[in-house]
């Protein structure tokens, strides 16, 4: 009977494997705790896409466009006011 050969390639790659596995796990706890600031950034950066549009689109100043996307939705919701007059 012949003796089966052991591929110690095999090996190497079941432990890389594994090791992928784990860093996998690790970077997803991680990933997972810091998910809400992630949304906050997310929020903050629509607003601010939305507000220079706006004003660009109102003012056709890149000046204002940039002073109201640092206000980002302090300007969307004053825009909403003032476009709907919803306070008269």
């Amino acid at each position: 009977m012949a003796k089966k050969k052991k591929h110690s390639y095999v090996n190497i790659k079941i432990n890389n494997l594994d090791n992928l596995i784990e860093k996998g796990k690790k970077w997803h706890e991680i990933h997972e705790k810091e998910k809400w600031k992630l949304k906050g950034i997310r929020f903050w950066g629509f607003g601010s896409s939305l507000a220079i549009v706006l004003s660009y689109v109102k003012n056709s100043s890149i000046f204002w466009a940039i002073v109201h996307g640092i206000l980002s939705w302090v300007y969307v919701i004053y825009r909403i006011v003032v476009d709907y007059n919803l306070f008269k």
